[in-house]
């Protein structure tokens, strides 16, 4: 049966120590840090959770932790996107063994760029892929699923057609990097209304006033975007419009740095110890870093905001 999901669930960033391991007391301090912003849920494992950079194990026991530190005082959603359909469904039924109320996922990765030496699938052969993933995936998990869209936007047609098929694949994580908001209209016109869409945040005055439920976001500003959908909820735009304007100099910021300017804010707000993130394993990566230059429009952003800031 369909969970009733609505309303702000950041992803839960991953603490890290300077080694790579899972920072364990810091995890718990950043999911305590979001439900007491007013989160009205958390998403465990996904993508900017650095959870494709763990192993199955390393990803269960994250969630483990991120289960227990809630504590059921708001519903938790988790990332299941892994190298291939099995390894999904085996982590999604670890996290409805655990209480999680739902699980997003991309397309696996074997998926997403073929086989070693083989170029990415496109076309029919990915539309084919995407509808065996998310069915198999919906059809085996005892838990809703949602399609995750990120870089490559699926056809809302598609996606209203495997939710027509198989009702348990019923939400939609909508990230497409331009026209977010024409594909929330889009998808709910192809499903009848039907999907249950949350948006990644960046606009989400928009996406609330177009059909959307919520929004996924980050770690940071999460205050003031669960104010924005309180007080949209309320009926009161104006004070939605002013709680999500004293967000954006923060979240413009942060777009330049990703994860990592993420973590350094929430170190500065005594979260974690130290903005570290973890490296892929065999893979050589650009130098992410901030200078001096980085740091005091920080220092300068934050200052002006004031709290919770």
């Amino acid at each position: 049966m369909k969970t009733t999901l609505r309303g702000i669930f950041p992803i839960i960033y991953t603490a890290f120590r300077a080694d790579g391991s899972i920072d364990e007391p810091g995890q718990r301090r950043i999911v305590d840090y979001l439900i007491e912003a007013g989160t009205h849920g958390l998403a465990a494992t996904g993508g900017a959770s650095e959870a494709g950079k763990m192993t199955l194990d390393e990803r269960r026991r994250l969630l483990e932790l991120c289960v227990e530190q809630t504590a059921g005082r708001v519903p938790l959603v988790m990332g299941c996107t892994a190298d291939s359909t099995q390894e999904s469904i085996e982590l999604v039924r670890h996290a409805a063994a655990n209480g999680v109320s739902a699980a997003f996922s991309l397309l696996p990765r074997d998926g997403q760029t073929g086989q070693p030496g083989q170029k990415a699938l496109a076309g029919t052969a990915q539309a084919d892929a995407l509808r065996a993933h998310y069915l198999a995936l919906g059809e085996a998990s005892p838990i809703p699923i949602m399609v995750q869209e990120v870089s490559q936007p699926i056809p809302p047609e598609l996606i209203a057609s495997i939710f027509e098929s198989c009702p348990n694949v019923c939400y939609v994580k909508e990230e497409a990097p331009a026209d977010t908001g024409h594909r929330i209209t889009a998808l709910l016109e192809a499903s009848g209304g039907k999907l249950s869409i949350f948006s990644g945040g960046a606009n989400v005055l928009d996406d609330l006033a177009r059909g959307a439920i919520g929004a996924i976001p980050g770690s940071i500003g999460v205050g003031d975007l669960s104010r924005t959908y309180d007080l949209h909820v309320a009926g009161d735009r104006t004070g939605a419009r002013h709680a999500f304007n004293h967000f954006l100099p923060l979240s413009h910021w942060r777009r330049q740095f990703g994860t990592l300017g993420a973590k350094e804010v929430l170190r500065r707000l005594g979260v974690i110890e130290a903005a570290h993130l973890r490296p892929s394993a065999g893979k050589s990566e650009p130098d992410q870093r901030l200078d001096e230059h980085d740091l005091r429009e920080l220092d300068e952003i934050m200052a002006l905001q004031g709290p919770p800031f």
